[in-house]
């Protein structure tokens, strides 16, 4: 997940060494919850050798589209990010064989460079809510389509951070609590917490056609119980303790992680007989002209 807005300030994620290791575990619980799909089954995948990933991190979706690919030297792959402080010390990728992997620092709300326009023959994006205002997915969405080359096609998948929950009732109140707290603090910072239907919406007003929506969840998957725990669970210690500072709550970040260690351990706790219930929105639109 990516810092894609102009206010750096309001990104509540970190960059720092164990923000790179929660985004490559992050990656492979994803991938999990998706039935081990990087491309969504809507979209031909004999016809993507350029793709573009954006709010690309450590890289990791990229390398491992590329690592899956029986032949990867013959990709043309590039990821943007708004800061380059998970990417690898040469701002590439290089696989075996060779194939190497560019990354760039790009503010995705900004035009791309001349060289990349109608390059693409698929644009990845994948949780950027962290950093986005309501206003911005417009303009994303439009920068992103540019990057495509005509029949092109974009994916765009979000987690629905407001239904954070689990399979067990009543809901335990350190849920309630976290969950409140991150959408409370990303409307008071501008953000905009409901990024699957936005994001499904914008798709289908941004010109795209052979629009296909998919939502993949944990529930009835008892085989990612231990996997889920442990990703929500450092959701949860990346995202709440900036939420209670920005809402009041803290009076600093060393405050708000000893009260969000609390929660989380409850959580966890919880989590030994329930199954926590994580919804990923995936939306595919094809460029048309």
């Amino acid at each position: 997940m990516g810092s894609h807005s102009s206010d750096d300030n309001i990104y509540l994620l970190g960059r720092d060494e164990a923000e790179t290791e929660r985004l490559n575990k992050q990656h492979r619980f994803l991938v999990a919850i998706s039935g081990d799909t990087l491309i969504h089954p809507s979209i031909p995948k004999d016809t993507i050798s350029a793709v573009a990933d954006i709010g690309t991190g450590t890289g990791v979706w990229l390398e491992d589209f590329a690592t899956k690919h029986p032949d990867p030297s013959s990709l043309d792959l590039h990821g943007f990010d708004i800061s380059p402080a998970q990417f690898p010390t040469a701002h590439e990728i290089i696989l075996a064989g060779k194939t190497r992997i560019p990354l760039s620092v790009h503010d995705t709300l900004l035009p791309y460079p001349p060289e990349h326009l109608g390059r693409y023959d698929l644009v990845h994006i994948r949780l950027l809510t962290a950093g986005l205002k309501q206003g911005d997915y417009t303009v994303l969405l439009k920068n992103a389509r540019s990057l495509l080359k005509p029949n092109g096609y974009i994916q765009w998948e979000e987690v629905d951070t407001t239904s954070f929950c689990t399979n067990k009732t009543p809901e335990l109140p350190a849920i309630t609590t976290m969950r409140n707290t991150v959408i409370d603090a990303m409307l008071k910072l501008g953000l905009w917490p409901f990024a699957p239907q936005t994001v499904y919406d914008e798709i289908c007003a941004g010109g795209f056609q052979h629009i296909h929506r998919e939502t993949y969840t944990t529930e009835g998957k008892e085989h990612v119980h231990g996997i889920v725990t442990k990703w929500v669970a450092g959701v949860m210690r990346a995202l709440v303790p900036p939420s209670m500072v920005a809402l009041g709550k803290a009076e600093n970040e060393e405050e708000a992680r000893r009260k969000v260690d609390v929660l989380v351990g409850e959580f966890e706790e919880h989590c030994k007989d329930a199954l926590a219930l994580v919804s990923l929105g995936v939306t595919v639109g094809q460029r048309i002209d």
